[in-house]
């Protein structure tokens, strides 16, 4: 049997067929994973598509919960103890990952106990790039006290430096972001080692510029990004424009630092 190099932790609450679409993604990438999708409150009528899911692929575990007072945070924690990836790697239900993504993950992770690939969101009318390598202190100050620069489907870790922390996943404070919360405890610890990749395998898709939006729009959003990534010269394109754009972006906030100074 292949030993399994990544468990994927996928949340779950009410994102319906969209999470169809992340699982595929999950499931195609380029080396041997397993795929826990953490049910918080799930409602019974999506219920039916998660078991099929798992039923169909013995990759694909479905764990269900009630709904918790928060995200499902101590769901997550539970289910790790169940995990036999080398690395841990996470997916929002409704974001996709390029086939690559996971053999980045583990590139980055050969030296590091905490890894991102390069942080974006395709938003309606722009995708947007988020401007950070946790290798400089500044950088890492930032996320750990500022703010999260790091959405969770770019994010990972090994299995082994998140057993050695004081606390996994837990209840996050009110008015706090619930990824935040738990990325600051691995930035926090003096003995981890934090890496940045430069490459877009994580294409993330928000909620909030979507919340108006019918379910099926949502869903045929993500069906063309699929495509693109599915078709191997539409998928190197596309890694290419984003790569392209992502310099455009830092160059200007450069300039508009500069404009600054002078």
């Amino acid at each position: 049997m292949t030993p399994i190099r990544a468990t994927v932790v996928l949340p779950t609450f009410d994102h319906g067929p969209l999470i169809s679409l992340a699982v595929d993604s999950a499931l195609a990438q380029s080396v041997p994973v397993e795929v826990f999708i953490i049910g918080d409150g799930v409602p019974d009528s999506h219920k039916p598509l998660l078991h099929e899911m798992a039923e169909r692929d013995p990759r694909v575990r479905f764990f269900d919960h009630p709904k918790s007072s928060g995200r499902g945070e101590r769901y997550r924690h539970e289910a790790l103890e169940h995990a036999r990836g080398e690395i841990v790697c996470y997916l929002c239900d409704r974001d996709l990952w390029l086939p690559e993504h996971v053999a980045q993950m583990l590139a980055l992770l050969q030296m590091a106990d905490f890894a991102h690939s390069l942080p974006l969101h395709v938003n309606p009318k722009q995708v947007s790039f988020f401007s950070v390598d946790l290798a400089y202190r500044a950088f890492r100050a930032q996320v750990r006290w500022r703010g999260n620069r790091i959405p969770l489907s770019c994010a990972g870790h090994s299995l082994s430096f998140y057993r050695r922390l004081a606390e996994g996943w837990s209840d996050t404070p009110r008015g706090v972001p619930t990824d935040w919360h738990m990325f600051r405890k691995f930035l926090s610890h003096p003995e981890c080692r934090c890496a940045s990749g430069t490459l877009p395998t994580a294409i993330t898709f928000p909620s909030p510029p979507r919340k108006d939006w019918a379910p099926e729009v949502r869903l045929a959003e993500l069906q063309t990004w699929q495509a693109r990534i599915i078709d191997p010269a539409q998928r190197q394109m596309l890694l290419l424009h984003l790569l392209q754009m992502a310099i455009k972006q830092r160059d200007h906030e450069l300039a508009r630092l500069l404009e600054r100074s002078t």
